[in-house]
């Protein structure tokens, strides 16, 4: 049989949202298929891949009809050993960790294989000196930046050597670099395997994919690669309201880990009012730190962080004035319900408001995404930090996010951002730094 997944008319509701997700039509996956599953946040493409592992409905609980044939068989009916074919990169590394050691992460696929020890440690080592994580194999995985922590769920996938990957925005949380080598590593891998992939960083695959679905109004359809729009032009921030005053300083800032040598040292960095100012640089190097740091979440071992001209501000007072977006948005989240979290108006700039009765543990990742910044522009401090702003965003809602730092320098907000997302990060600052061995350089 030609044929590895046949969908029909496939819809799931989770018990706890009043909104389902539907994808109406009849789709065919072939063997060998390199797809690109496309559409808007919401739109239901994490659920489907889901439903393609066979997590649906008995791992994550709901209501699904329709079906859904893997080799000929009905999904939810597949043995064990079928369902270890299908390799299954998560959109949040968070939810991938199930060990304390990174080793033993690596190790856990493996070790359900059944292969002997020895093999399994050659093997870990081999793939870790390849991806350049030999360094973190006896790391607790908690204490992995998220980065890192993508890396290690792409390897652990990697090392089972499945015949099925599907990737939900496996260069989300990558620098650069770093997506570059996943391209490197996923054009060796595809040959022989069927991949289905989540992702918004389109101009990595462009070369690979052979067919793309995409889901529109809850309806599925084939497209031609050749008659897809592979690129998306952001429009660039003009700024002409950075005033002179200074919102943040840092000076002579230095910190480290516990056991572990500095990682950053003697950081200095200013930013103005109305100002934007982004921070690049690789998987690891400190950058989510550096923005806990100056939200006074971790204390500095040696260095001031001043806000408008004073050190000593009570925590409230501090964060009238600061606000953080972490890079996980459920770290945000405190209600049952959306609308308890932010105040309508911002709901309906985020497009949310459709979804105010949901909980907030329930939506797409893009859409929690979209909720933490909500949550963050609801009271419009002087001054936001925001880690991965555009994570399991769209175009178009990228568009709507630099519509909303225009309307924020406007009133002589500032921001510092810390992102991989190049384009995004070119099209809005007004400087850019970069990250490396544990000092800071203007870079723009």
């Amino acid at each position: 049989m030609n044929n590895i997944y046949e969908i029909d008319n496939f819809s799931f509701g989770y018990y706890s949202q009043k909104k389902s997700v539907e994808i109406k039509g009849k789709l065919t996956i072939k063997k060998n298929d390199i797809v690109l599953l496309s559409g808007n946040s919401g739109s239901g493409k994490t659920t489907l891949l889901y439903a393609l592992k066979g997590l649906i409905p008995d791992t994550i609980f709901g209501k699904m009809n329709g079906t859904i044939l893997f080799n000929g068989v009905e999904i939810q009916k597949i043995d064990t050993a079928q369902k270890l074919k299908i390799g299954l990169l998560f959109q949040d590394p968070n939810a991938q960790m199930i060990n304390k050691k990174v080793l033993n992460e690596l190790a856990f696929g493996l070790e359900n294989l059944k292969l002997p020890s020895k093999e399994i440690k050659k093997k870990i080592y081999e793939i870790a000196e390849k991806f350049e994580v030999t360094h973190l194999l006896n790391r607790d995985t908690i204490g992995l930046s998220g980065g890192e922590k993508q890396k290690i769920a792409l390897l652990s996938i990697l090392l089972t050597n499945p015949d099925v990957l599907l990737f939900d925005e496996p260069t989300a949380f990558l620098d650069p670099e770093s997506a570059k080598l996943f391209i490197e590593t996923f054009k060796r891998i595809i040959k022989n395997k069927t991949v289905i992939i989540v992702e918004h960083n389109l101009h990595y695959l462009k070369k690979y994919v052979n067919k793309i679905i995409k889901i529109e109004n809850r309806i599925a359809h084939s497209i031609e690669p050749n008659n897809f729009q592979w690129n998306f032009d952001l429009p660039k921030i003009n700024n002409d309201f950075i005033s002179d005053k200074t919102i943040l300083e840092i000076k002579n800032l230095s910190f480290n880990y516990k056991n572990q040598a500095n990682l950053l040292k003697k950081i200095n960095l200013i930013v103005r009012k109305g100002e934007i100012i982004s921070i690049i640089g690789k998987n690891g190097a400190g950058k989510s730190t550096l923005l806990k740091l100056m939200a006074k979440i971790l204390k500095p071992v040696s260095g001031e962080i001043i806000l408008e001209d004073k050190i000593n501000y009570s925590l409230k007072e501090y964060y009238k004035k600061l606000s953080l977006l972490w890079q996980n948005p459920e770290n945000h989240f405190l209600f049952d319900k959306v609308k308890k979290e932010a105040d309508i108006n911002k709901l309906e700039l985020f497009g949310l408001e459709d979804l105010a009765d949901n909980n907030p543990f329930t939506l797409s990742e893009g859409e929690k995404r979209r909720l933490s910044l909500a949550i963050i522009f609801n009271n419009e401090p002087e001054l936001l930090l925001m880690d991965e702003p555009t994570f399991g965003q769209d175009p178009q809602n990228k568009i709507a996010l630099i519509k909303m730092l225009e309307l924020l320098i406007k009133k002589q907000k500032s921001l510092v951002i810390v992102s991989h997302d190049l384009k995004f990060v070119y099209a809005v600052s007004d400087k850019i730094y970069k990250l490396e061995d544990g000092s800071l350089y203007e870079i723009k």
